[in-house]
């Protein structure tokens, strides 16, 4: 069973959140999500600073999944609070929201461990596991959050860099890589806009590569082997 369709069994999302910020949001985009080169769902984010300088992120996501008989509607949140500086996450949490069984998972960094609580089906588990030093969380079908990631390459070093990645579907960490490729011009219907690429590799699960521009954020994100493409909305032609 592929990690795609694992990830639309379970599922999962938050049962405690903190709470969302009143100040005015210091970032947001759309990025349009297509499978099999047809449009498939949207992700939009925003980002608010805290005042301590913590950042918080909220996303709200929307595709449609099908398995070649029935197309799923899945909608769900995410909130991301990161902190000041180095961006280490401080919490993250999914909640599902289309369907009748708002699921939800959360993850908690305190005191060394990072944990995993689970809520699926009115059932709540907990895992825990020890805090890897620069540890990330990139999510299945959160695209924004490859922002974080690639502000975390070191460019003076340059080659295929590894990071901690803990995956709160499954409660614990698979391997992630980054390799950069260079920059290059992307060419859009407003323009041309200078872009750097990476490859990234979900060590044994799949690889990609995406890019961003001159801000570290998300342009593009191709992913063969799931017949993935995401793409910032503006970057689009108006239709």
């Amino acid at each position: 069973m592929s990690f795609h369709f694992l990830w639309l069994l379970l599922l999962a999302g938050v049962s405690r959140t903190p709470a969302v910020s009143d100040a005015t949001p210091a970032y947001s985009q759309t990025y349009a999500i297509f499978l099999k080169g047809s449009p498939a769902g949207t992700e939009k984010i925003t980002e608010t600073p805290q005042k301590d300088g913590s950042l918080l992120a909220v996303s709200e996501h929307e595709i449609l999944i099908s398995d070649g008989l029935e197309t799923k509607r899945m909608a769900f949140t995410t909130t991301m609070h990161l902190a000041k500086g180095n961006l280490a996450p401080l919490h993250y949490s999914y909640k599902y929201t289309s369907g009748d069984s708002r699921d939800a998972y959360e993850i908690n960094v305190k005191d060394g461990q990072i944990t995993r609580i689970l809520n699926r089906g009115g059932h709540i588990s907990e895992v825990s596991a020890p805090l890897q030093p620069g540890v990330v969380i990139l999510d299945f079908s959160v695209y924004h959050q490859y922002d974080y990631l690639s502000r975390k390459y070191d460019l003076k070093k340059r080659g295929r860099q590894s990071f901690h990645n803990f995956i709160p579907l499954i409660g614990s960490e698979i391997p992630l890589a980054l390799t950069y490729l260079g920059d290059s011009k992307l060419e859009y219907p407003g323009g041309v806009m200078a872009v750097r690429n990476f490859k990234i590799e979900f060590v044994g699960i799949w690889t990609g590569t995406f890019s961003t521009d001159s801000n570290g954020r998300l342009v593009r994100l191709l992913s063969p082997g799931q017949d993935l493409e995401v793409v910032r909305k503006d970057l689009l032609p108006k239709q």
